[in-house]
């Protein structure tokens, strides 16, 4: 049996000032006019006789790697810990301050960057020096807070749309982190959905949908911090009314931010069984992702002529200027066949936290936690680093916004076969985590995840809580 392990939280508020520039949408001008909600920054850190893990979320969009690098260096510095201990994400919020560089979208608010980041370390020091035993209680439910927002025109294009077939990650799971004495200290809630139920044209800073949920959840668990990690969300959007990617506003908001807290508090109050000896580990690995070769030269700068006309307009026109001029350049520098990025995975007994570094889509997190060893196998987005989308191998092949987005991060863009790289590498970690090498057959690995199609769309029915936690 595992020893007793320790948990503690710490939250810092990291909301900008009125006036800061939203990121999210192509737009050159959207400054915030008021605070509809604040952002925080929320750390988890685990003990479990003398070994650590740090789970970090931040109420923001996307953060650049360079801060990652920062974050988790600093962090683990406060924490005694390593940089192999630390995962760091974003909620992915569209309503947030501008701290990635993304060409087309905006450029870095480095003032609010340089005051954001002491903010996330002195997080993880209250919460290291919170710690306190605790017991933790696994529940599941489906959700349909997400719907799959890759439209097929009858044209047969793909369009930035409401995709009712589309497939979706329905689980919501819900870890429910409480004392000896069943004082709630925290709670997880993972599922899958773009925080984008306000568009482009809002003024307000806000968690978005995500921060009604996580409210509600806090005003039923004593006040006890709620952090939100975002699954698959690559191909996701909010489900509202309105049906399209993005919401309609504050009604929507409220429409799809309750939903979500009835679904979680749903999960949060079927759960019977607690453990104070989950088995805490974590694993640290460079991993590698591979680029597709460079467009020729004389073809990119055919391109980069065409795209010159339109290199001041925000979104496509100035993205593809700046993708095509950089792919010029690097045809004079050695090349790169590939891109790495530190993964660390976050085993707590059955529960396996996956952080991808940008945005897959649902049928990857459906086919990794199919083949997965663990029970629970939570994926996280935008974690860790960022990459951009992870379409599909069918996704590249019909094309969207999500395909072509990759110019956005520089000249190289990820091979065709990135969502099987990311599966076969993840799956080796985590079974390497349990010591279990070998390979489920397709018919286990069917049982085992619970897949059944229904309605069109494919659900996961893992019922509402689980009976019993292995360690």
């Amino acid at each position: 049996m595992a020893e007793q392990l320790k948990v503690g939280v710490g939250r810092v508020d990291i909301t900008p000032p009125v006036g800061t520039q939203l990121m999210g949408y192509p737009t050159p001008d959207r400054p915030a006019e008021r605070v509809r909600d604040p952002l925080y920054v929320t750390t988890l850190v685990f003990e479990q006789g003398g070994r650590k893990a740090v789970i970090v979320e931040m109420d923001l969009c996307v953060v650049d790697n360079e801060e990652y690098a920062q974050i988790r260096q600093g962090v683990a510095k406060r924490v005694g810990v390593s940089v192999g201990q630390v995962i760091a994400s974003t909620i992915q919020t569209h309503s947030g301050p501008r701290t990635q560089r993304v060409w087309g979208w905006c450029d870095k608010d480095m003032p609010y960057i340089e005051s954001m980041i002491p903010k996330v370390i002195e997080s993880a020091a209250i919460a290291n020096a919170s710690l306190q035993p605790a017991k933790i209680g696994i529940g599941t439910t489906r959700s349909e807070v997400g719907v799959n927002r890759r439209g097929v025109n009858e044209n047969g294009e793909i369009g930035l749309n409401f995709n009712p077939w589309g497939a979706i990650d329905s689980e919501m799971t819900v870890v429910r982190i409480e004392n000896d004495s069943g004082k709630p200290i925290a709670t997880i809630v993972h599922h899958g959905a773009h925080p984008t139920v306000f568009d482009g044209r809002t003024r307000v800073i806000s968690r978005d949908w995500p921060g009604v949920m996580c409210d509600r959840v806090e005003h039923f668990s004593s006040g006890a911090p709620c952090l939100y990690l975002n699954g698959a969300v690559g191909d996701i959007a909010p489900r509202t009314n309105f049906q399209r990617a993005v919401g309609d506003g504050e009604i929507a908001l409220m429409e799809v931010g309750t939903r979500a807290a009835s679904d979680a508090m749903t999960a949060y109050r079927s759960i019977r069984d607690f453990r104070n000896d989950l088995k805490l580990d974590t694993l640290a690995e460079t991993l590698t992702l591979p680029h597709r070769p460079l467009t020729p030269l004389d073809e990119a700068r055919k391109n980069l002529a065409a795209a010159e006309p339109n290199k001041e307009n925000y979104g496509q026109g100035m993205c593809d200027y700046k993708h095509w001029r950089a792919v010029v350049e690097a045809h004079g520098q050695a090349p790169k066949p590939s891109r790495p990025y530190d993964q660390v995975i976050v085993r707590l007994g059955p529960v396996a936290f996956v952080p991808f570094p940008g945005e897959p889509f649902a049928e990857t997190i459906l086919r990794l936690r199919q083949f997965s060893p663990f029970e629970n196998t939570l994926c996280i987005s935008t974690a860790m680093n960022n990459f951009g989308y992870f379409p599909t191998r069918e996704a590249f092949a019909r094309g969207g916004y999500e395909c072509w987005v990759g110019r956005a991060f520089g000249p190289y863009l990820l091979a065709e076969n990135c969502d099987d790289v990311l599966v076969k590498e993840n799956l080796r970690l985590l079974r390497k985590m349990t010591n279990d090498e070998t390979r489920m057959t397709n018919e286990d690995a069917f049982r085992h995840s619970g897949i059944r199609h229904s309605s069109s769309i494919i659900h996961l029915d893992f019922g509402f809580s689980h009976s019993s936690l292995s360690p």
